[in-house]
């Protein structure tokens, strides 16, 4: 169960952080991001009720605080890593079509 709970919470904040408007995946959006806004709270309160199940509330609560945190810090590095991949094809390509 808590290994789900933290799967949940990677998506909620997956979710949260693509409704961002200042974030670096903004084409790769698949939903807008009022949808995505709330899918993500959605999910985060999944997250919260898978967890205290097991564990009890204050658990569950102390838990989805963390790994929101946690999650919401990995995603935008990730976003970064992705635009820089995507530059460095774009570069690749352009450099290709040169004569």
């Amino acid at each position: 169960m808590q290994a789900l709970a933290v799967l949940l919470a990677l998506a909620g904040a997956a979710c949260l952080y693509l409704a961002a408007p200042n974030q670096a995946l903004t084409r790769a959006a698949p939903i807008r991001p009022h949808l995505s806004c709330w899918l993500g709270l959605g999910l985060t309160l999944a997250s919260a009720w898978t967890m205290s199940v097991p564990e009890g509330w204050p658990v569950a609560i102390a838990s989805t605080l963390v790994t929101m945190t946690c999650c919401l810090s990995i995603w935008p590095f990730i976003g970064t890593w992705m635009q820089k991949r995507r530059s460095a094809t774009r570069l690749t390509v352009a450099e290709r079509n040169t004569p």
